[in-house]
């Protein structure tokens, strides 16, 4: 269990005096003030992973960084990845106007995504962002009828779907061909041999994303020859590489990962080789997932049968991971027992009428756990709290920012008239 802290922490989470903290901050006592369920982040944890991932690239020239807002959208994240220089990767018109709200510039802002509608393309084009990652053939159509009508010059790039094939969840593998994600090679050859028809539409190369929670080095390194095979063939030389993101984070003390910075070492060679003047990188996880835990509270413990269950205030419309494909979180307890250091294997459940309302499954937690006791859900920083919802007709959870033994509020927690204000 302590080795997980590790793993996850940074340094940034955990245990003093038997009692689990936030930095300087023990985490009971933001249970005790702010309620449970409740998000947890640390502002120097993430500032570290900020600076980690752009050390990393340190050998490529001015790569433009683009943290991936669907990861996590909360403003006062989105405002501090600006103000340590990143730009923003979004996939709707809703995470554009976000973006825009945080005053990350425009220049530094990629629209991605497999919808887009023309409203958001029009809106794109308006705020003058850097570029549109295109995955329609007809997007040039939109993007070209918009660009003419404000007179614009709009920079683009196609977004492959090369096959890749990846080590992950079946649901976030997104560069292998049954998936609805990217171009292929035909298709892409055909768009740049058409767009010599638009004139306000500016080509300058490819994007892709291979999938997420990827572990090792090699999908990205055969993407990119393959990506270099291709434009030898066309006879395209490409400006821009949209590396995409995917960079995945340790969950626990199994995860393997490939280090970062040998990571950012081989892209940069790859980068050169094929005489790239802008990559631009997407990462949402490795900057957030290990930034953040999920406090939560036990309402019941439940003895069954030779099966433990352990019943929080915690559900999958909070964090719903475990729930969708999986996910894997470590789970401690807030204060260590004094009494005695046995343990007991229990499923950590949450109050919601499914089955597959679960934080973690056989999970070792002391064997006097009991009502009232808060639990800790590490990783909880990335695509937890953006993908919660009010499911039960439950009110979503607040959020705080922990620096040292500073606690504020980043976002409020809702209140039961929030889940009908919006109701005719």
């Amino acid at each position: 269990m302590e080795n997980n802290i590790e793993v996850i922490s940074n340094g940034f989470f955990k245990y003093k005096r038997g009692r689990f903290y936030a930095e300087e901050t023990p985490v009971e006592s933001i249970a005790e003030k702010y309620g449970t369920p409740c998000y947890v982040y640390s502002r120097h944890s993430l500032l570290s992973q900020i600076n980690k991932f752009k050390a990393a690239f340190k050998n490529v020239d001015a790569p433009l960084i683009c943290f991936s807002v669907k990861a996590n959208s909360n403003l006062t994240l989105l405002k501090m990845m600006k103000e340590q220089g990143l730009g923003a990767d979004v996939v709707s018109g809703g995470e554009l106007r976000k973006a825009l709200l945080a005053q990350f510039p425009p220049e530094k802002i990629v629209f991605a995504g497999v919808g887009k509608k023309e409203d958001e393309i029009e809106l794109g084009v308006k705020k003058k962002i850097y570029c549109f990652n295109i995955e329609n053939e007809e997007e040039t159509d939109i993007i070209e009828k918009y660009a003419k009508q404000h007179k614009r010059t709009v920079i683009c790039n196609l977004r492959l779907n090369l096959d890749i094939d990846v080590d992950t969840h079946h649901y976030i593998k997104t560069s292998i061909k049954e998936t609805k994600f990217g171009l292929d090679l035909k298709t892409a050859s055909r768009i740049l041999r058409n767009n010599k028809n638009n004139r306000h539409i500016n080509i300058k190369g490819f994007h892709m994303h291979l999938g997420s929670q990827l572990k090792d080095i090699q999908p990205y390194v055969e993407a990119l020859d393959k990506v270099n095979r291709f434009c030898k063939e066309i006879g395209f030389k490409p400006e821009i590489i949209d590396l995409g993101g995917g960079f995945g984070i340790p969950y626990s003390s199994q995860d393997r990962m490939d280090d970062i910075g040998r990571f950012g070492d081989a892209i940069a060679t790859k980068i050169k080789e094929m005489g790239v003047k802008v990559l631009i990188l997407e990462p949402g996880r490795y900057i957030v997932g290990n930034t953040a835990v999920l406090l939560s509270r036990v309402l019941y413990v439940k003895k069954r049968q030779g099966k433990n269950f352990i019943i929080t205030d915690t559900g999958m419309n909070d964090i719903i991971r475990p729930a969708f494909y999986g996910g894997y979180h470590s789970i401690f307890p807030a204060k260590k027992s004094k009494k005695t250091t046995k343990q007991m294997k229990a499923d950590i459940v949450g109050p919601i009428c499914e089955t597959s309302d679960y934080i973690g499954k056989d999970i070792d937690v002391p064997a006097d756990i009991q009502k009232g006791d808060i639990l800790v859900v590490g990783s909880a920083g990335a695509y937890c709290f953006s993908m919660a919802s009010n499911y039960n007709c439950r009110p979503r959870p607040c959020e705080v920012m922990v620096k040292k033994e500073k606690v504020s509020v980043i976002r409020k927690r809702e209140e039961y008239k929030d889940l009908w204000d919006k109701e005719l």
